[in-house]
């Protein structure tokens, strides 16, 4: 009887497709990340946004891709000269039949434009791949 399990080895192999992943940059974090203390890492696979964060307390949320809409990109001008950006995204499900939402920030992202764009289409490629419509997530 074949359960699909390999014994031979106590290892899990998750495989992960990573469209982009980075941490933030702003003066800051930059610093922190030369000395290998910036412990927030962003992640967008082909259906997951992860967000880690903690050192101590390692937290990883992940959101399903399909629930997330419309990605928004703000920058300050402090943003504008770094040339960083941050990336709102509105979560959104429902819970015993009532709708709940959530705003997701992705903070001092390098190159925002292009990681919008990135997430943008991953949203669209997880929802086409569900054979999700508009109508189902509103």
């Amino acid at each position: 009887m074949d359960s699909g399990i390999n014994n031979s080895t106590n290892e899990t192999k998750v495989d992960f497709e990573i469209l982009w992943q980075g941490r933030p940059a702003g003066l800051f974090q930059r610093l922190l990340s030369k000395i290998n203390l910036n412990f927030t890492l962003y992640t967008i696979t082909k259906d997951e946004l992860l967000i880690q964060t903690g050192f101590f307390k390692r937290n990883t949320n992940t959101i399903e891709l399909y629930t997330l809409k419309d990605p928004d990109l703000t920058e300050s001008i402090y943003q504008r000269i770094l040339k960083i950006g941050t990336i709102t995204v509105n979560a959104e499900g429902r819970s015993s039949g009532e709708r709940f939402g959530t705003k997701i920030r992705l903070k001092n992202i390098e190159t925002p434009s292009e990681v919008r764009k990135i997430l943008r289409d991953a949203i669209e490629d997880d929802v086409m791949e569900r054979k999700i419509t508009y109508f189902d997530k509103i």
